[in-house]
């Protein structure tokens, strides 16, 4: 595949996740809510969640984060398996413009 060549399966942020957004944690039931692209919610459970990238623990997640997720079948029927959570940068490190300089 050529640099121009772009995987239609491939996210925004270089992965392979679906991506969604935390809407709902439920610590006392050990469940969370994302809301997929499509406006779809799906939830998944704490105890069956794998975690990747920043977050280690279910606790550490936070409504409002945007994370990739992938799904699977469980007894419940479809649930999200894996969750990745991402980098934050901080709000005073803005990627730098191209403005004002030669093209």
């Amino acid at each position: 595949m050529t640099a121009e060549e772009k995987d239609p399966l491939e996210s925004p942020r270089g992965d392979f996740y679906h991506q969604g957004v935390i809407t709902k944690l439920f610590p006392s039931n050990n469940t969370g809510v994302v809301r997929t692209e499509s406006g779809r919610e799906l939830t998944f459970s704490y105890e069956l969640v794998i975690l990747c990238g920043e977050a280690k623990s279910p606790l550490e997640l936070k409504v409002g984060e945007r994370v990739g997720y992938d799904l699977g079948w469980t007894s419940n029927g479809l649930r999200i398996t894996k969750v990745k959570t991402y980098p934050t940068l901080p709000r005073d490190s803005e990627p730098p413009s191209s403005e004002g300089q030669p093209g």
